[in-house]
């Protein structure tokens, strides 16, 4: 099982030298012989896994024949990737999965997350999410970050693509008080309006075995870059980001949207069963 090595930002830079080289029609070891360096250091630059000293940034560059806008656009991704990011935290407790993740949702166009069993951790209150995360010393941390998370679907400009597909037992399992969940099925309905956000309701009664099934994940998809999959579980999550790995993934969304209701009827469905709620 793959975990990430590099940032975000490193893998899309990399993702950009490997398509400028392939365009240039060299294959890696041609890179390597007019660079100076190993075949093996042009295949981590170009993965991510190890970021590219600027000084070799740019004798690829030279290399390539990239100029004007087009260099300068590579060299922004490179100091874009060396430098601190959106995220800081003194906290060691958050750790390096939340930190991967963040990077992620930051840089992503597009999130799928499959949600079998509680609604998708993107689009849930403040109260919702407390109610997940229990009474933990780390759960007011927790609990904000998960907001200030959800900026990446509501931010005005250039908001990511979002499509949760969520079992519709979910939206009826007691996960908080019924305060909490009428207050969360109404904050759905409202996410469900915009339009980056798709929300689909898979019924729990659907017959026979369909990929939702086997679990909760998210599906990363990037500009450039190849997509990246989480797998997380109670006390362990995996980042999957070779391409042989993530390739299992890729037609799962579309096979569990074959049995999900439409985005229109999900709506409805969700609204009705948030006004049950708040008239009992």
């Amino acid at each position: 099982m793959a975990v990430i090595i590099g940032t975000a930002e490193s893998r899309e830079l990399g993702a950009e030298l490997r398509r400028l080289r392939t365009e240039a029609g060299l294959n890696t070891r041609t890179m390597a012989d007019r660079t100076g360096v190993s075949n093996a250091n042009i295949s981590f630059w170009e993965t991510g896994k190890r970021l590219v000293p600027l000084e070799r940034l740019t004798a690829i560059l030279d290399a390539l024949s990239v100029t004007d806008d087009e260099r300068e656009r590579i060299i922004g991704l490179r100091r874009k990737a060396d430098g601190p990011g959106e995220l800081t935290t003194s906290s060691t407790s958050i750790g390096l999965r939340l930190t991967r993740l963040i990077e992620l949702e930051r840089t992503a166009t597009r999130i799928t997350e499959i949600a079998p069993l509680v609604i998708s951790g993107l689009l849930q209150t403040g109260d919702y999410a407390r109610a997940v995360f229990g009474d933990g010393p780390d759960t007011d941390t927790k609990v904000a970050l998960r907001a200030g998370r959800r900026d990446v679907i509501t931010r005005r400009r250039d908001p990511v693509e979002f499509l949760a597909l969520i079992d519709s037992e979910a939206l009826v399992r007691p996960i908080g008080s019924p305060e909490v969940m009428a207050d969360q099925l109404d904050h759905l309905v409202h996410m469900a309006e915009l339009p980056n956000v798709t929300i689909q309701l898979v019924p729990s009664t659907a017959s026979g075995y369909h990929p939702m099934l086997a679990g909760p994940f998210i599906l990363y998809e990037f500009p450039t870059a190849t997509p990246i999959v989480l797998l997380e579980h109670h006390r362990t999550s995996a980042f999957l980001w070779d391409k042989e790995s993530v390739a299992a993934y890729l037609s799962v969304p579309g096979e569990i949207q074959n049995l999900a209701m439409t985005p229109d009827l999900s709506w409805r469905m969700i609204k009705e069963i948030a006004r049950r709620m708040e008239t009992t």
